[in-house]
């Protein structure tokens, strides 16, 4: 609440309020800025300001000296309540040390008079484009808490709806799922949310990554074995199908199961029995089975290292998970979600994210997917001092794959104007996967702006 005892709002639009008492200054500032392309609003003092205030702002130019309320406790009301709307502070000659403590109280930047016009509609244009950002990432986040999330996966693609919408349908069935995707892209997450979305979620869900283990410990890990199977084994041990007894086991990177192995856990799926390593007794077992590889299970049938048999019994109901280079629009969402998570976890302070550094991590391919965005993000936050994560605080592959097209790619001669605007909204539609809020961003224009252009060019992405 504001000293007028009225909420205050943040402001999704770009009105700039101007505070200064003297009538002549902040009529000639007006129309300078309103010349530039500004809206601007005034108040001749911090009191009429607070009003303003209330109605919601962008950005605020406030003198430091005024009547009534001063730009300081404007700036602490601006911070409290429109933590998003940027303040910048004007102070008199010989005001620096006046300056600095703005800073610190939370000011965007700071102008000492006389100044000149075009410094201030610079800084504008800086501060305008960070309360864009920060409005679109507190959207971002509202998103998460819709249909952008499930079980624990986020995406808003077509890709990941789609995904969405299998393990929707199939969770609580009996049915084998096979997950296949490259490394990284959350294949224990679907497995995950096929167990939560049936009737085994209060039984156990365990997993075995046959990649991770020596060739002699994957039998025993499966079906357990008895004392005294092999050198070592000093006692009984229950393995993972026992174990899951009720509920769900992931058979991860099944494409690099021992080929021997093969036969014995195929007559497991079929039958619900298993016979520990070293024993005689069979064990009767009810474990929904979920299997995932990155590998093309098909080639290695045709080398030999995967049976035919075991492949089709597997092959019930396949999930495809698409790399992350072919989702590049769930990005901005991944990107919310791990910051806040990542941050939270490591108890370092929030962190929001440049446009142009979100637009480089739309820009890079992603050869380790979700798994090393997330990897990369952590680095980022945990050695990161800065409010606003830039491009500059990203490893340096992620830098050099910039999204900005080199303008000899957009011009060539004879094109005209329209075509060059035209192949720029294109390409930059290319590179963000089609979202057209980020595309806005990039481009420096409104959604409304950018849609304009698209159906005044007859195109559409």
């Amino acid at each position: 609440m504001n000293e007028a005892g009225t909420s205050m709002s943040e402001s999704t639009g770009s009105t700039i309020l101007l505070v200064e008492d003297d009538p002549r200054a902040r009529e000639s500032t007006q129309l300078f800025l309103e010349d530039e392309g500004f809206e601007v609003v005034t108040a001749g003092d911090g009191a009429e300001a607070l009003r303003r205030l209330s109605e919601g702002v962008a950005v605020v130019v406030t003198d430091l000296k005024m009547p009534k309320v001063d730009g300081m406790q404007l700036l602490r009301t601006a911070r409290e309540n429109a933590p998003h709307t940027p303040v910048i502070m004007i102070t008199g000659h010989g005001s620096e040390a006046a300056a600095v403590a703005a800073l610190k109280a939370g000011a965007f930047h700071y102008l000492t008079k006389p100044f000149e016009p075009e410094v201030l509609a610079s800084m504008l244009r800086q501060a305008l484009m960070q309360h864009k950002t920060a409005i679109e990432l507190v959207a971002l986040r509202q998103k998460l808490k819709t249909r952008a999330e499930f079980q624990n996966m986020i995406g808003k693609s077509e890709a990941m709806r789609n995904v969405f919408e299998q393990v929707r349908m199939v969770a609580d069935t009996h049915s084998i799922v096979l997950i296949q995707g490259d490394s990284g892209t959350g294949k224990e997450l679907v497995a995950i949310a096929l167990h939560e979305g049936s009737s085994r979620s209060d039984k156990p869900f365990l997993a075995i990554n046959c990649a991770a283990l020596p060739e002699t410990l994957v039998e025993s890990e499966l079906f357990g074995h008895a004392k005294g199977a092999f050198t070592g084994a000093a006692a009984k041990r229950t393995g993972k199908f026992a174990a899951a007894d009720g509920g769900s086991l992931l058979i991860d990177e099944i494409g690099d199961m021992p080929l021997h192995l093969q036969p014995k856990l195929l007559r497991a799926i079929e039958t619900g029995r298993i016979t520990p390593l070293g024993s005689n007794e069979e064990i009767k077992t009810d474990v929904r089975i979920i299997a995932s590889t990155h590998q093309d299970l098909q080639e290695l049938m045709k080398q030999g290292k995967f049976r035919e048999d075991l492949f089709y019994r597997l092959n019930v109901v396949r999930i495809e998970l698409p790399p992350l280079r072919e989702r590049r629009e769930d990005i901005p969402l991944l990107v919310r979600s791990f910051i806040d998570a990542i941050a939270s976890e490591n108890h370092r302070p929030a962190r929001d994210i440049s446009p142009e550094a979100l637009a480089a991590l739309q820009s890079y391919d992603w050869p380790g997917n979700v798994r090393e965005l997330r990897n990369v993000l952590e680095r980022v936050v945990v050695m990161s001092t800065r409010e606003t994560i830039e491009v500059a605080d990203l490893p340096a592959p992620i830098r050099q794959a910039e999204y900005a097209p080199p303008l000899q790619s957009l011009i060539s001669v004879g094109m005209s104007l329209a075509d060059l605007e035209k192949e720029a909204i294109r390409q930059t539609l290319e590179r963000t996967g089609g979202d057209r809020e980020q595309a806005s961003t990039i481009l420096g224009v409104s959604v409304r702006t950018l849609q304009r252009r698209i159906t005044k060019y007859g195109w559409s992405p």
